[in-house]
């Protein structure tokens, strides 16, 4: 078992506040060497875990962006035909075809390493992130099969590469589809969800710093709690846009949030005309108190 110590005081000095089954969840990860598959709606702060974990364990992150039709060649790499083309020209050129072997174009010196080669075959630990893979199908996540559950990969031209380094893989998941059951056994489990107030005012505290008057803060994570409740939003404010909307009314010395001072700002919360123009009409109509 690995005995690599990762504790909520490090995250803490890289910006991520967490709770105890997230803290807890992240040992386990380290101690077994298993994956972790993070679900939740969207801007819960599940890729912020990732790369907050990176840099407090001061390893480089390997970042993978799932989306549909994403293939397994770029993740894992692909051969170079320009230069295989190139070698192969160049050696007619000298006259010694008949003495190409072709194998040897197809030997790591061609080949294009993505991030999962990258990472698994570091000669120091790293940490991965596979982000959004429930927009990836079902075959690739067949292929990831390999790679977490036996901790090697194969490259049909290249053979097996076994994993070199305590790789920690995170697996993002914003349930827009359901992931394979043989993916999920493979992984350790955690949800996050949006944070209570609390949390929250806690979180945004530590990204503003000394500037942000205690208040303040309480109002805004009360008036953001009551967004998210509304029903049909087309954009729920995520944690980095709270902490953002919270920064701008620091800077323009903002400290209590009126209707003026919300129109004033709204465009950092919200995303979408329809969504501001909700929110200003919950503001006329109720009190934030």
């Amino acid at each position: 078992m690995s005995t690599v110590v990762l504790d909520r005081e490090m995250l803490q000095r890289h910006g991520y506040i967490v709770n105890p089954e997230i803290e807890t969840t992240l040992q386990l990860a380290l101690a077994l060497q298993k994956p972790i598959l993070v679900e939740g709606p969207a801007g819960t702060g599940k890729t912020s875990l990732a790369i907050a974990t990176a840099n407090a364990l001061q390893r480089p992150l390997y970042r993978i962006q799932c989306y549909e039709g994403i293939t397994v060649e770029q993740i894992i790499g692909e051969f170079d035909y320009k230069k295989q083309l190139l070698k192969i020209e160049l050696t007619r050129g000298r006259g010694l075809s008949d003495s190409l072997d072709i194998d040897s174009i197809f030997s790591e010196e061609f080949f294009i390493k993505r991030p999962l080669f990258s990472a698994m075959t570091s000669d120091e630990p790293t940490v991965l992130l596979f982000d959004e893979i429930d927009k990836a199908d079902e075959e690739f996540e067949a292929f990831l099969l390999e790679a977490l559950g036996e901790k090697q990969i194969t490259i049909p031209e290249l053979g097996t590469f076994q994993q070199k380094n305590d790789m920690l893989v995170f697996l993002t998941s914003n349930s827009t589809r359901d992931l394979t059951e043989a993916l999920r056994r493979r992984c350790l489990y955690l949800y996050l969800d949006f944070p209570s107030t609390e949390r929250e005012k806690e979180i945004i505290s530590l990204h503003c710093g000394p500037r942000a008057d205690e208040r303040l803060l309480k109002d805004i994570t009360k008036l953001v709690a009551r967004i998210r409740e509304l029903p049909n939003l087309k954009k729920i404010p995520s944690i980095s846009e709270s902490i953002e909307w919270a920064k701008a009314l620091i800077h323009l010395g903002i400290q209590e949030i009126t209707l003026e001072n919300y129109q004033k700002t709204a465009n950092v919360l919200l995303k979408y005309r329809e969504d501001i123009q909700r929110v200003e009409e919950l503001l006329k109509n109720t009190k934030l108190q």
